[in-house]
């Protein structure tokens, strides 16, 4: 199975709230990630999100301005 990850930095502080948002997105749109997981990196944290759909990936990625990675 190919994986398909996004990575999204969010603000250290913020981290709930952005969090909340990405489910509640992914809910309405009845999208399951194959993975989720977050890193503390200086004063951000960096949150990745793996799909086994590119497309999910990608509009995922699109909607909280974060990057499909390769």
């Amino acid at each position: 199975m190919n994986v398909h990850t996004t990575e999204i930095r969010a603000a250290d502080g913020d981290l709930a709230a952005q969090m909340t948002r990405m489910r509640e997105w992914l809910d309405s749109r009845r999208l399951e990630p194959a993975a989720f997981r977050y890193d503390h990196v200086d004063s951000a944290v960096v949150i990745r999100v793996d799909f086994a759909v590119e497309d999910e990936a990608a509009a995922f990625a699109r909607e909280f301005g974060g990057t499909l990675t390769r």
